[in-house]
C-alpha cells in the first residue's frame, strides 16, 4: 500500500513540475541596484503582462518581494521588453503577453542585509488552454 502511495505522489509531482512552462532566473544588479527577473517561456506558450487590465480573465505576472529591515523598494517592478498587444476572444478582452522571453527589473535599496526573498506568480496558456497560476519563490544572496 506505501508503494502504491508513494507512487502515486510521484506521478502527481511530476505532473505539476511537467506543466511549468517558463524557466527562471533572478539576479542582482549590483551597478543599478537591481533584482533582475528572467524567464525563458516554451515554444507555443506565453504569458501575460502586467499592462493585461485586472479584470480581463487571465492572471498577469506579479513580482513580490518580501520587506525586511535594510531592504526597500525604489518604485513599481517594470518590465523592460514590450509586450504583445491583441485581442483575446477567449477572455473577450485586450490583453499584453509575452512569448518566448520575459524580463523585469525592480530597483532596490540595501542597508545592511545581504539576502532578498521573493516570488513570481504567472499564468500561461498556448492556443488551446490555460494552465493555473504558478508561484515560484526565489532566494537571492548579495556579496
Amino acid at each position: 500500500m506505501r508503494f502504491i502511495l508513494f507512487f502515486f505522489f510521484l506521478q502527481c509531482t511530476s505532473l505539476l513540475i511537467a506543466q511549468n512552462h517558463v524557466t527562471w532566473s533572478f539576479t542582482y544588479d549590483n551597478v543599478n541596484s537591481n533584482i533582475l527577473i528572467n524567464g525563458t517561456i516554451d515554444e507555443g506558450w506565453h504569458l501575460y503582462s502586467q499592462k493585461t487590465p485586472a479584470n480581463s480573465g487571465p492572471i498577469p505576472v506579479t513580482v513580490s518581494i518580501n520587506k525586511k529591515n535594510g531592504l526597500k523598494l525604489i518604485g513599481k517592478c517594470e518590465e523592460k521588453i514590450e509586450p504583445h498587444e491583441i485581442f483575446d476572444v477567449n477572455f473577450d478582452s485586450k490583453v499584453y503577453l509575452f512569448e518566448h522571453s520575459y524580463l523585469a527589473y525592480q530597483k532596490i535599496k540595501l542597508k545592511n542585509t545581504n539576502r532578498i526573498k521573493g516570488s513570481v506568480q504567472y499564468m500561461v496558456c498556448d492556443d488551446t488552454q490555460c494552465l493555473p497560476p504558478i508561484e515560484v519563490p526565489f532566494t537571492l544572496t548579495i556579496n
